[in-house]
């Protein structure tokens, strides 16, 4: 143990998990620090430590979920204290300081190279410089025509720095997934029925969650299109592998989403029964891409019906795509055990996609990675029974929006207890850094010996 600790004290004998890890933890303990300042708040008083470190890991692991307004409770400080967060959690701190370190001189060490990657989710990235780059760059430019779009709707309702400001908050926000945002007490609720919010923050929101790989898999595509290099037809065929299942399984969830809640709340008028048909379906469509981690709220989520509020649960729990902003257990892993359990059903050898072999160690990993995150979504749903009073479906609905990362709520995280607070800070970190990542962070490496002791085969009966 005291080795353990004296390694973490030496960042370059770090584990990539480890660094990863810790650099999620340095920035959300600094912005713990800034958020407890006076200058943060309007009353002008000391926050609370524990909800200073409750929003300081919610906005730096792009959750969302908060304990005190965010326009009302803080100054703008605060609010620029919390951007920064977001923006620095969205991308990762070790990627920021890559390049930064990139600026500065021509390379990355192995070792920065290696963590940067596994923060990413690259295990093939050649060129990591012009990578990064390009990640800066896009991510930037993203942000950048969001903000401008908000800016039309913004600045007429409240004059021009104030709305250039609320624009910049929400366009970064919505890019990294977040769901903090400067309006008010009811999220955007006041913009259900503004296609151009609406549609503006969908669309930011899609594209914070596809994954930096497969943005650029499209634009060397179209690029390509463009230059004749291609042909239309074949753009789609010219794709990788993973950039067809992020591109279908994410298309299909939004959809399939979007048309159960549709269904399920036509006829609610707590919700969208009142609205215009067109209404109805913008609003659907709005709130089954912000359950993929976005965490922005055009409806009253306690008025939901049970089973709405039930599919929200699964569909927050299953999340974006990896290598991007998103949290939940990713698209791709979803796709890989579905197609594997279709393949055993039809007793196959292999399991196939797009005439390729998914391999058996990827296979491994998306059963690694499902049922760990529900094994710590159950603690922490048990854990919270403990804590508090509320109704079992908040509670459960609390802890898989901390541990996606989403940010939504039924109305309950104001009046958590310490307790309560505490399992979901926890939850969003190991949200954010990835259930993974956090095991092997705090597990001790231990090499493998080249020949393994191989036993005789035990016959089970399961099932």
């Amino acid at each position: 143990m005291v080795e353990y600790i004296h390694s973490l004290l030496d960042f370059r004998r770090l584990r990539a998990t480890q660094k990863i890890a810790l650099s999620f933890l340095a920035v959300i303990l600094i912005g713990t620090i800034l958020l407890m300042l006076p200058i943060a708040h309007h009353n002008g008083e000391r926050y609370p430590l524990i909800d200073a470190l409750f929003t300081a890991t919610s906005a730096t692991c792009v959750t969302g979920l908060v304990v005190d307004v965010t326009l009302s409770e803080f100054t703008l400080f605060g609010q620029l204290v919390i951007m920064g967060l977001i923006q620095i959690g969205g991308l990762g701190l070790m990627t920021l300081m890559a390049v930064f370190v990139l600026l500065l001189k021509s390379r990355l060490s192995m070792h920065e190279s290696m963590a940067i990657k596994e923060m990413l989710n690259q295990d093939k990235v050649i060129d990591l410089r012009h990578f990064l780059m390009d990640l800066l760059k896009y991510t930037l430019v993203f942000e950048g025509i969001g903000m401008a779009l908000l800016c039309v709707r913004f600045i007429p309702e409240y004059g021009g720095l104030l709305g250039i400001f609320k624009a910049m908050f929400i366009s970064i926000s919505a890019f990294c997934n977040a769901g903090f945002d400067i309006i008010g007490a009811n999220s955007l609720m006041p913009y259900a029925h503004d296609p151009l919010v609406m549609l503006t923050i969908m669309a930011l929101i899609v594209l914070g969650g596809l994954g930096f790989a497969v943005w650029f898999d499209l634009r060397d595509k179209i690029k390509q299109l463009w230059q004749r290099k291609l042909s239309f037809h074949k753009v789609y065929s010219s794709l990788s592998l993973h950039t067809k299942i992020v591109l279908v399984m994410t298309s299909f969830l939004i959809v399939t989403t979007a048309v159960l809640i549709l269904l399920l709340e036509f006829s609610n008028p707590d919700t969208i029964g009142h609205f215009q048909p067109w209404e109805k379906g913008l609003s659907a469509l709005f709130e089954s891409v912000t359950l993929r981690t976005a965490g922005f709220a055009s409806l009253n989520y306690n008025a939901l019906r049970l089973a709405t509020q039930f599919l929200m649960i699964l569909i927050m729990f299953i999340g974006g795509s990896p290598g991007g902003t998103a949290g939940g257990i990713k698209t791709t892993t979803l796709a890989v055990l579905v197609i594997y359990v279709i393949s055993n059903l039809r007793s196959q050898a292999n399991t196939v996609l797009y005439r390729r072999t998914i391999s058996r160690e990827i296979i491994i990993r998306a059963m690694g990675i499902f049922f760990m995150n529900m094994l710590v979504l159950l603690l922490g749903i048990f854990f919270l029974c403990i804590f508090e009073e509320h109704g079992f479906v908040a509670l459960a609905f609390e802890a898989a929006s901390a541990l996606a990362t989403v940010g939504l709520s039924l109305g309950i995280t104001a009046s958590l207890s310490i307790g309560g607070k505490i399992v979901i800070i926890l939850l969003m970190f190991i949200g954010r850094i990835g259930i993974t990542t956090f095991v092997l962070s705090i597990v001790s490496h231990r090499s493998h010996t080249e020949h393994q002791v191989v036993y005789p085969n035990g016959n089970i009966i399961v099932g």
